[in-house]
């Protein structure tokens, strides 16, 4: 038994020292390092620039093929007349009347024009709002008389009467 003791101890303390050994040869492995151009200069050293004759060739012999081919393309004439933007029916706006239909295509036309803001002003024009007392919206100083609001919403009401 003293025996068996003995070589388990000694079989013990044999795989510590083979462990011991096998961590002083521990590898490292490459690892990713940021460096200014600066210290991988330093690292690498002075790389000379090689051009490559062939690649060059074939790369400028591409460009000038796709060159020739835009300039040589051509349209074919099988193509007739190409609507870009499809008609729009226009809107029947004959149960409105007649000041109300002025007031919409006011309206409309400016929206359409290259100043979107003359139709928000023809929209807002009963009310008394125009490009002069703008400023005074902005600083919150502007009075809107309810009589005119008032008859805006009657000329609206009179307008879609026909409509109901």
């Amino acid at each position: 038994m003293n025996l068996f003791k003995c070589s388990c101890f000694i079989i013990v303390f044999s795989n510590f020292a083979l462990s011991t050994v096998q961590a002083n040869d521990v590898v490292t492995l490459p690892t990713i390092k940021v460096m200014a151009e600066s210290e991988l200069r330093e690292e690498v050293g002075f790389v000379p620039f090689q051009e490559d004759k062939k690649t060059r060739q074939a790369l400028q012999h591409r460009l000038y093929k796709i060159e020739s081919d835009l300039q040589n393309t051509s349209a074919s004439e099988s193509i007739g007349n190409i609507d870009f933007q499809p008609k729009i029916a226009e809107p029947d706006m004959s149960q409105f009347s007649p000041a109300l239909q002025q007031y919409i295509l006011a309206v409309a036309t400016g929206l359409q024009s290259s100043d979107p803001s003359n139709g928000l002003f023809n929209m807002l024009e009963p009310l008394n709002i125009n490009r002069n007392n703008i400023d005074n919206i902005r600083e919150g100083t502007l009075k809107v008389n309810i009589d005119d609001a008032l008859r805006l919403q009657q000329l609206i009401q009179d307008g879609l009467r026909g409509r109901y």
